[in-house]
Protein backbone atom coordinates (compact mmCIF):
# COMPACT_ATOMS: atom_id res chain seq x y z
CA UNK A 1 0.00 0.00 0.00
CA UNK A 2 2.87 2.56 0.95
CA UNK A 3 3.59 4.81 -2.29
CA UNK A 4 1.20 3.19 -4.43
CA UNK A 5 -1.31 5.48 -6.57
CA UNK A 6 -4.81 5.47 -5.68
CA UNK A 7 -7.21 3.27 -7.61
CA UNK A 8 -10.04 5.45 -9.75
CA UNK A 9 -13.17 5.08 -7.35
CA UNK A 10 -10.82 6.24 -4.61
CA UNK A 11 -9.84 9.16 -6.60
CA UNK A 12 -13.65 9.83 -7.14
CA UNK A 13 -14.17 9.41 -3.58
CA UNK A 14 -11.58 11.71 -2.92
CA UNK A 15 -13.33 14.47 -5.39
CA UNK A 16 -16.30 14.50 -3.80
CA UNK A 17 -15.18 14.77 -0.43
CA UNK A 18 -15.78 18.31 -0.02
CA UNK A 19 -19.25 18.67 -1.16
CA UNK A 20 -20.23 15.76 1.15
CA UNK A 21 -18.63 16.87 4.48
CA UNK A 22 -20.06 20.23 3.86
CA UNK A 23 -23.58 18.41 3.85
CA UNK A 24 -22.50 16.49 6.84
CA UNK A 25 -21.52 19.66 8.64
CA UNK A 26 -24.88 21.64 8.07
CA UNK A 27 -26.41 18.61 10.45
CA UNK A 28 -23.75 18.85 13.23
CA UNK A 29 -19.76 18.95 13.72
CA UNK A 30 -20.19 15.15 15.23
CA UNK A 31 -21.58 14.46 11.62
CA UNK A 32 -18.91 16.30 10.46
CA UNK A 33 -16.23 14.19 11.87
CA UNK A 34 -18.10 10.69 11.50
CA UNK A 35 -18.27 11.37 8.07
CA UNK A 36 -14.84 12.55 7.64
CA UNK A 37 -13.57 9.23 9.60
CA UNK A 38 -15.70 7.26 7.33
CA UNK A 39 -14.19 8.86 4.08
CA UNK A 40 -10.57 7.85 5.65
CA UNK A 41 -11.58 4.51 6.14
CA UNK A 42 -12.46 3.85 2.90
CA UNK A 43 -9.00 5.02 1.67
CA UNK A 44 -6.70 4.54 4.04
CA UNK A 45 -6.33 1.36 6.45
CA UNK A 46 -7.49 2.76 9.64
CA UNK A 47 -7.67 1.54 13.75
CA UNK A 48 -7.52 4.65 15.19
CA UNK A 49 -8.41 8.00 14.04
CA UNK A 50 -9.05 11.53 16.11
CA UNK A 51 -9.70 15.03 15.14
CA UNK A 52 -8.47 17.46 17.79
CA UNK A 53 -8.62 21.55 17.81
CA UNK A 54 -6.84 23.86 19.40
CA UNK A 55 -8.69 26.31 22.05
CA UNK A 56 -5.50 28.83 22.67
CA UNK A 57 -1.58 27.90 23.03
CA UNK A 58 -2.00 26.05 25.84
CA UNK A 59 -4.75 23.67 25.60
CA UNK A 60 -6.58 20.85 23.02
CA UNK A 61 -10.04 20.09 22.31
CA UNK A 62 -10.06 16.39 21.37
CA UNK A 63 -13.53 16.54 19.89
CA UNK A 64 -13.77 13.22 18.54
CA UNK A 65 -11.57 10.30 19.01
CA UNK A 66 -12.01 6.14 18.17
CA UNK A 67 -10.22 3.53 18.41
CA UNK A 68 -11.99 0.80 16.42
CA UNK A 69 -15.36 0.65 17.97
CA UNK A 70 -13.87 1.99 21.01
CA UNK A 71 -15.20 5.85 21.27
CA UNK A 72 -13.18 8.34 23.56
CA UNK A 73 -15.15 10.94 25.64
CA UNK A 74 -14.41 14.89 24.11
CA UNK A 75 -12.62 16.62 26.22
CA UNK A 76 -10.26 19.65 26.98
CA UNK A 77 -6.62 18.57 27.48
CA UNK A 78 -2.86 20.79 27.84
CA UNK A 79 -1.12 20.86 25.00
CA UNK A 80 1.46 18.00 25.07
CA UNK A 81 4.94 19.65 23.32
CA UNK A 82 6.42 16.82 23.29
CA UNK A 83 3.56 14.40 21.36
CA UNK A 84 2.19 14.53 17.46
CA UNK A 85 -0.63 16.83 18.51
CA UNK A 86 2.14 19.52 19.96
CA UNK A 87 4.96 19.06 17.26
CA UNK A 88 2.03 19.59 14.23
CA UNK A 89 0.99 22.70 15.74
CA UNK A 90 4.56 24.00 16.73
CA UNK A 91 6.17 23.13 13.14
CA UNK A 92 3.42 23.78 10.75
CA UNK A 93 3.40 20.48 9.24
CA UNK A 94 2.32 16.71 9.31
CA UNK A 95 4.29 14.11 11.20
CA UNK A 96 4.46 10.86 10.06
CA UNK A 97 5.59 7.33 11.89
CA UNK A 98 8.28 6.82 9.34
CA UNK A 99 10.01 10.19 9.92
CA UNK A 100 11.19 8.94 13.09
CA UNK A 101 9.99 5.14 13.67
CA UNK A 102 7.21 6.83 16.44
CA UNK A 103 9.25 8.46 18.70
CA UNK A 104 6.62 11.13 18.73
CA UNK A 105 3.88 9.25 18.23
CA UNK A 106 5.27 7.26 21.30
CA UNK A 107 5.83 10.41 23.85
CA UNK A 108 1.91 11.23 23.43
CA UNK A 109 -0.67 10.97 25.54
CA UNK A 110 -2.06 7.57 24.97
CA UNK A 111 -5.64 6.57 24.54
CA UNK A 112 -7.99 4.09 23.03
CA UNK A 113 -6.94 0.33 23.33
CA UNK A 114 -3.71 1.08 25.76
CA UNK A 115 -2.73 -2.06 25.53
CA UNK A 116 -1.43 -1.82 21.83
CA UNK A 117 1.12 0.78 20.27
CA UNK A 118 0.20 2.04 16.64
CA UNK A 119 2.74 0.56 14.40
CA UNK A 120 1.79 3.43 11.48
CA UNK A 121 0.56 6.98 12.01
CA UNK A 122 -0.14 10.35 10.34
CA UNK A 123 -1.18 13.29 11.90
CA UNK A 124 -1.78 16.24 9.45
CA UNK A 125 -2.77 20.06 10.47
CA UNK A 126 -6.05 22.02 9.38
CA UNK A 127 -5.05 25.70 8.73
CA UNK A 128 -7.60 28.26 8.74
CA UNK A 129 -7.95 29.65 5.35
CA UNK A 130 -6.74 33.09 5.60
CA UNK A 131 -4.14 33.20 8.06
CA UNK A 132 -2.53 29.46 7.93
CA UNK A 133 -2.85 29.62 11.64
CA UNK A 134 -3.02 25.62 12.42
CA UNK A 135 -6.76 24.97 14.32
CA UNK A 136 -6.57 21.66 14.99
CA UNK A 137 -5.12 18.44 13.51
CA UNK A 138 -6.71 15.18 11.85
CA UNK A 139 -4.73 11.73 12.54
CA UNK A 140 -5.06 8.31 10.88
CA UNK A 141 -3.62 5.29 12.53
CA UNK A 142 -3.31 1.69 12.19
CA UNK A 143 -1.76 -1.15 13.99
CA UNK A 144 -0.07 -2.92 10.88
CA UNK A 145 3.37 -1.68 10.05
CA UNK A 146 4.07 0.12 6.79
CA UNK A 147 0.98 1.25 5.54
CA UNK A 148 0.96 5.14 4.55
CA UNK A 149 3.30 6.30 2.30
CA UNK A 150 2.95 9.84 -0.13
CA UNK A 151 -0.23 9.25 -1.39
CA UNK A 152 -1.69 8.57 1.83
CA UNK A 153 -0.28 11.76 3.21
CA UNK A 154 -1.49 13.37 0.81
CA UNK A 155 -4.96 12.17 0.98
CA UNK A 156 -5.40 13.01 4.29
CA UNK A 157 -3.87 16.39 4.03
CA UNK A 158 -6.63 17.21 1.17
CA UNK A 159 -9.38 16.10 3.54
CA UNK A 160 -8.12 17.80 6.52
CA UNK A 161 -7.96 21.48 4.21
CA UNK A 162 -11.47 20.42 3.25
CA UNK A 163 -12.66 20.01 6.83
CA UNK A 164 -10.50 23.55 7.97
CA UNK A 165 -12.18 25.57 5.57
CA UNK A 166 -15.70 24.32 6.37
CA UNK A 167 -14.74 25.57 10.11
CA UNK A 168 -12.99 28.44 9.24
CA UNK A 169 -15.72 29.61 7.15
CA UNK A 170 -18.02 29.16 10.28
CA UNK A 171 -16.00 31.35 12.51
CA UNK A 172 -16.48 34.22 9.67
CA UNK A 173 -20.09 33.52 9.97
CA UNK A 174 -20.00 34.03 14.33
CA UNK A 175 -17.41 36.70 14.08
CA UNK A 176 -19.95 38.74 12.21
CA UNK A 177 -22.52 37.38 14.33
CA UNK A 178 -20.35 39.28 17.20
CA UNK A 179 -20.03 42.07 15.36
CA UNK A 180 -24.39 42.29 15.17
CA UNK A 181 -24.47 41.53 19.09
CA UNK A 182 -26.10 44.24 20.81
CA UNK A 183 -24.49 43.30 24.24
CA UNK A 184 -27.71 42.52 25.77
CA UNK A 185 -27.22 38.79 25.65
CA UNK A 186 -26.61 37.36 29.02
CA UNK A 187 -22.97 36.38 29.79
CA UNK A 188 -23.98 33.23 30.84
CA UNK A 189 -24.91 32.71 26.85
CA UNK A 190 -21.29 34.72 25.74
CA UNK A 191 -19.14 31.75 27.57
CA UNK A 192 -20.60 28.57 28.65
CA UNK A 193 -18.68 27.63 32.33
CA UNK A 194 -16.88 24.77 32.41
CA UNK A 195 -19.21 23.18 34.81
CA UNK A 196 -21.88 23.42 32.85
CA UNK A 197 -20.67 21.51 29.49
CA UNK A 198 -18.56 19.43 31.80
CA UNK A 199 -21.29 17.80 33.45
CA UNK A 200 -23.68 16.90 30.30
CA UNK A 201 -20.62 15.12 28.94
CA UNK A 202 -19.85 13.21 32.31
CA UNK A 203 -23.88 12.89 32.65
CA UNK A 204 -24.70 12.02 29.18
CA UNK A 205 -21.43 9.29 29.29
CA UNK A 206 -23.74 7.00 31.81
CA UNK A 207 -26.55 7.25 28.98
CA UNK A 208 -24.20 6.45 26.11
CA UNK A 209 -22.72 3.42 28.44
CA UNK A 210 -25.74 2.32 28.96
CA UNK A 211 -27.14 2.49 25.31
CA UNK A 212 -24.05 0.86 24.11
CA UNK A 213 -24.34 -2.16 26.29
CA UNK A 214 -28.14 -2.26 25.02
CA UNK A 215 -27.14 -2.16 21.71
CA UNK A 216 -24.59 -5.11 21.64
CA UNK A 217 -26.93 -7.28 23.24
CA UNK A 218 -29.78 -6.44 20.77
CA UNK A 219 -27.40 -6.67 18.09
CA UNK A 220 -26.11 -10.21 19.13
CA UNK A 221 -29.31 -11.13 19.40
CA UNK A 222 -30.10 -10.20 15.77
CA UNK A 223 -33.30 -8.05 17.38
CA UNK A 224 -35.51 -5.42 15.14
CA UNK A 225 -34.17 -2.49 17.85
CA UNK A 226 -30.83 -3.01 17.68
CA UNK A 227 -29.78 -0.42 15.24
CA UNK A 228 -32.52 1.54 16.91
CA UNK A 229 -30.11 1.52 20.11
CA UNK A 230 -27.05 1.83 18.00
CA UNK A 231 -28.91 5.11 16.77
CA UNK A 232 -29.45 6.14 20.63
CA UNK A 233 -25.54 5.82 21.02
CA UNK A 234 -24.49 8.24 18.46
CA UNK A 235 -26.62 10.86 19.60
CA UNK A 236 -24.73 10.88 23.02
CA UNK A 237 -21.69 11.07 21.07
CA UNK A 238 -22.90 13.79 18.94
CA UNK A 239 -24.85 15.07 22.36
CA UNK A 240 -21.12 15.03 23.95
CA UNK A 241 -18.93 16.36 21.54
CA UNK A 242 -22.00 19.43 21.16
CA UNK A 243 -21.27 19.99 24.41
CA UNK A 244 -17.68 20.19 24.28
CA UNK A 245 -17.08 22.20 21.52
CA UNK A 246 -19.88 24.68 22.87
CA UNK A 247 -17.61 25.30 25.81
CA UNK A 248 -14.75 25.70 23.47
CA UNK A 249 -16.12 27.98 20.90
CA UNK A 250 -17.58 30.22 24.20
CA UNK A 251 -13.61 30.66 25.18
CA UNK A 252 -12.41 31.22 22.45
CA UNK A 253 -14.53 34.41 21.89
CA UNK A 254 -13.96 35.08 25.26
CA UNK A 255 -10.54 34.84 25.17
CA UNK A 256 -9.92 36.78 22.16
CA UNK A 257 -12.34 39.91 23.61
CA UNK A 258 -10.50 39.85 26.51
CA UNK A 259 -7.24 39.81 24.33
CA UNK A 260 -8.29 42.73 22.17
CA UNK A 261 -7.81 44.89 25.37
CA UNK A 262 -5.03 47.10 26.20
CA UNK A 263 -3.02 45.68 29.60
CA UNK A 264 -4.30 49.20 31.17
CA UNK A 265 -7.76 48.26 29.43
CA UNK A 266 -7.53 44.64 31.32
CA UNK A 267 -6.60 46.10 34.61
CA UNK A 268 -9.68 48.42 34.51
CA UNK A 269 -11.74 45.68 33.04
CA UNK A 270 -10.66 43.39 36.53
CA UNK A 271 -12.11 45.87 38.20
CA UNK A 272 -15.10 47.06 37.01
CA UNK A 273 -17.70 45.77 39.44
CA UNK A 274 -16.59 48.84 41.68
CA UNK A 275 -17.08 52.29 41.05
CA UNK A 276 -14.48 54.53 38.81
CA UNK A 277 -13.61 56.35 41.62
CA UNK A 278 -12.65 53.00 43.24
CA UNK A 279 -10.64 51.82 40.57
CA UNK A 280 -9.22 55.00 40.33
CA UNK A 281 -7.68 54.55 43.18
CA UNK A 282 -6.26 50.98 43.40
CA UNK A 283 -4.80 51.78 40.33
CA UNK A 284 -3.02 54.95 41.28
CA UNK A 285 -5.05 56.92 37.87
CA UNK A 286 -7.59 59.85 37.39
CA UNK A 287 -11.11 59.12 37.36
CA UNK A 288 -11.35 60.50 33.81
CA UNK A 289 -8.65 58.04 32.49
CA UNK A 290 -10.77 55.33 34.23
CA UNK A 291 -14.03 56.47 32.74
CA UNK A 292 -11.57 56.49 29.06
CA UNK A 293 -10.62 52.99 29.77
CA UNK A 294 -14.57 51.28 30.45
CA UNK A 295 -16.12 53.26 27.52
CA UNK A 296 -13.35 51.73 24.96
CA UNK A 297 -13.93 48.29 27.09
CA UNK A 298 -17.85 48.79 26.42
CA UNK A 299 -17.28 49.48 22.99
CA UNK A 300 -14.53 46.33 22.21
CA UNK A 301 -17.03 44.16 24.19
CA UNK A 302 -20.11 45.42 22.03
CA UNK A 303 -21.77 45.69 25.63
CA UNK A 304 -23.75 48.65 26.44
CA UNK A 305 -23.86 47.96 30.14
CA UNK A 306 -20.47 47.20 32.53
CA UNK A 307 -22.20 44.17 33.87
CA UNK A 308 -22.33 42.27 30.76
CA UNK A 309 -18.36 42.93 30.93
CA UNK A 310 -17.90 42.03 34.58
CA UNK A 311 -19.68 38.84 34.69
CA UNK A 312 -18.04 37.56 31.35
CA UNK A 313 -14.51 38.45 32.15
CA UNK A 314 -15.07 37.45 35.47
CA UNK A 315 -15.63 33.99 34.31
CA UNK A 316 -13.60 34.07 31.90
CA UNK A 317 -10.82 34.59 34.05
CA UNK A 318 -11.60 32.12 36.48
CA UNK A 319 -11.84 29.13 33.89
CA UNK A 320 -8.81 30.37 32.64
CA UNK A 321 -6.41 30.17 35.71
CA UNK A 322 -8.43 26.54 36.52
CA UNK A 323 -7.03 25.55 33.59
CA UNK A 324 -3.99 26.92 33.56
CA UNK A 325 -2.89 25.00 37.12
CA UNK A 326 -3.28 21.55 35.05
CA UNK A 327 -0.49 19.89 33.96
CA UNK A 328 0.36 16.41 32.02
CA UNK A 329 3.13 14.48 30.67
Amino acid sequence: MRGKPFDEPTVGRLRQAREVLSAEAEKSHHALYAKLREIVSGVLRLDAFFVALFRDAGHVLYAYQYDGAEYALPGVRPVNPEGPTGWVRAHNRSYAYRTDAGAILNRGIPWGDKERRSADALVVPMRRTHTGEVIGVVSAQTYTADSYGDAELAALEWLAEVVARILSAEDEDRELLAQLDDGHRPAAERLLGRTVSALVVERVAVVWQAAAQLASELESEGHRLGPRARDLVRECERLQMDSAEIEFAGYREAAARFDSLSRRERDVAELMGLSDSEIAAQLYVARSTVKTHVRSILRKYGAKNRSTVVEEVSTYLGYARERGGSSSG
